[in-house]
């Protein structure tokens, strides 16, 4: 039942943002109430398990990424920076906004976690570096670049923010910090 409450929350959030109710809750699963009282204590406790699961999704992610030897270091660095747990990638970035203003524990549990999980990454772009496959960068400063930009996204006066989706943020955000904006030089001569 527990997998059922997860998985409906997770389809009303994207459906009503943070604004469903228990009972919206317990009508779409077909049960009262009480039986989710059952297992969550309160909307907040279900909310803060929603984005415990995030985190573990995004944590496991990045491990398989990590451990791909099929992969090389820069892909990897790229495919962590972009990967969204399954299921999370149609997550509109204006949610963050309502997750922040409703329930801001939950929120900033996420915004930590976001904030402070960078070793890998940070590790993965040292080893790009070594093996000159990025420019001499300082990575701490291209991870704040990053979480900058992301940051930037998140506010409810970004004009975009119903038009694309999380997945497609993170890819293009990717794709300017890593290709810059100028166009290819060789394809300029053509």
């Amino acid at each position: 039942m527990e997998k059922r409450i997860m998985a409906e929350t997770i389809r009303l959030i994207k459906q009503k943002g943070f604004s469903f109710t228990m009972n919206d809750l317990a009508a779409a699963l077909g049960t009262s109430k009480r039986t989710l009282y059952a297992y969550y204590s309160s909307k907040d406790q279900l909310v803060e398990a929603v984005v415990e699961q995030f985190i573990a999704e995004m944590k496991q992610i990045e491990r398989d990424i990590y451990e791909n030897e099929s992969l090389n270091v820069l892909e990897k660095v790229k495919k962590m920076l972009i990967s969204l747990p399954q299921g999370m990638e149609l997550l509109n970035m204006g949610l963050l906004n309502e997750l922040k203003k409703y329930h801001y524990d939950a929120w900033l549990t996420l915004d930590t976690f976001i904030k402070a999980e960078w070793a890998i990454v940070l590790a993965l772009l040292n080893e790009c570096k070594q093996q000159k496959r990025i420019r001499n960068i300082n990575p701490d400063l291209f991870v704040h670049m990053y979480i900058g930009s992301i940051n930037q996204v998140y506010d409810p006066e970004y004009p975009l923010k119903h038009q694309f989706t999380t997945g497609e943020v993170l890819e293009s955000i990717v794709d300017v910090l890593f290709n810059g904006i100028t166009a290819d030089e060789e394809a300029d001569a053509t």
